[in-house]
């Protein structure tokens, strides 16, 4: 990252104020990541061991409850404190209000050298709503928009060439994929942009509210841009309010301490658990594989001389007779076709041969009998 911090960006004067695309993509990644990790590893490690009906709404309802609620509540928290999310406060990211073009002129050319942020530069009560807006509930609202309409587009394929003049027909087949494509053109149209210099903002919404995206090289939150003069004719406080005015100023150093020690631990906690999906998906697959190496293994190969009658194909082991329109068994013994689809259900599946169940023959419940499913491979001579 500290590479990407260097790399010039558009105007050359505004370089020191405007981030570069690759640290904010990244922090958009990471942002994506957080949630799907930690629901992997509460999904794996705890609702896959104990299924329950608690358990099962807990992963139901992940995105009310850790989208909306949890992370609404950080996510809130930062942007109202810092004028920055969570995972952008990380990768030294904050967002500002470039409603007044000469602060912003001004800035720029401070760069570095100033050391005072300009209050009008804040973002206002009505940006921070965008943003939260932005980070919460427009995904989450996207997310849940696309079940239904992927719930609705299954349904409208089976009644293909029916006449339908549902509501919900026009607004998930004809109208919402529209208004993503738009939003998305609109959104590729101000990245465009921000790569060529003419804006800050990566968004629609944050280029229409005058919202952009700084480095935090100095202090956005209140405290900071509003803090008045410390007046040292006042008389320092007594007693109580002295102990408080102590325990207010360990809190704070504590809350920094906190806050660096996370800013090292976040990458780090993100980057392992990128790693633990990696080896276990690795895991999973040779899992998987040697499952489909074994499945077989206990059905009996025959032996050399059987597998001779198998290519000579003299006589059948259910009719007794030359072997007609042959087809082979899963236990690889040759019959005749119709004589082992009419014994298999007679004889509930079994070889007959080695008396073995097969694999492709299944019990209908609804028919009461047994049926042939894939036990029986036809050969074509």
């Amino acid at each position: 990252m500290s590479f990407y911090s260097n790399l010039p960006t558009g105007d050359v004067g505004s370089s020191s104020l405007y981030p570069t695309i690759f640290e904010i993509v990244s922090s958009q990644e990471i942002d994506a990541l957080l949630p799907a990790s930690v629901r992997y590893i509460i999904t794996n490690y705890w609702i896959a061991r104990h299924p329950n009906r608690f358990t099962l709404l807990f992963n139901n309802y992940f995105e009310e409850w850790f989208q909306v609620l949890l992370k609404g509540a950080v996510e809130w928290y930062h942007i109202t404190e810092y004028n920055s999310t969570f995972v952008d406060r990380f990768y030294g990211l904050q967002r500002f209000n470039t409603s007044n073009k000469v602060l912003v002129q001004k800035q720029a050319k401070l760069g570095s050298s100033s050391k005072t942020w300009p209050r009008g530069l804040q973002l206002t009560a009505g940006q921070k709503k965008v943003v939260f807006l932005q980070k919460i509930i427009l995904p989450y609202v996207r997310n849940r928009l696309d079940e239904l309409q992927s719930q609705w587009v299954a349904q409208a394929a089976f009644r293909e060439g029916e006449e339908v003049y549902h509501w919900k027909h026009k607004i998930f087949i004809q109208f919402y994929p529209l208004v993503k494509k738009v939003w998305f053109i609109l959104d590729l149209f101000t990245k465009l942009l921000f790569l060529a210099g003419r804006t800050g903002a990566v968004s629609f919404l944050d280029n229409l509210f005058k919202i952009e995206y700084t480095r935090a090289t100095l202090p956005l939150n209140k405290s900071s841009a509003g803090s008045s003069p410390i007046d040292i004719n006042r008389p320092q406080r007594q007693n109580l309010y002295n102990l408080l005015s102590k325990c207010h100023k360990l809190l704070s150093s504590l809350g920094n301490v906190s806050g660096y020690i996370g800013s090292q631990l976040f990458p780090a906690f993100v980057f392992m658990l990128r790693v633990y999906q990696w080896w276990t998906t690795q895991d999973l697959s040779a899992k998987l594989q040697r499952k489909l190496n074994d499945i077989d293994k206990d059905i009996p190969r025959a032996t050399s001389k059987e597998l001779s009658e198998l290519r000579s194909g003299e006589t059948c082991p259910i009719c007794h007779n030359l072997i007609q329109n042959a087809c082979v068994l899963e236990t690889g013994y040759a019959a005749c076709y119709p004589c082992a689809l009419e014994y298999l259900p007679k004889n509930e599946g079994c070889c007959p041969v080695t008396g073995r169940k097969l694999l492709g023959c299944a019990y209908d419940k609804e028919l009461s009998k047994w049926k042939v499913v894939t036990g029986v491979r036809k050969l074509l001579i």
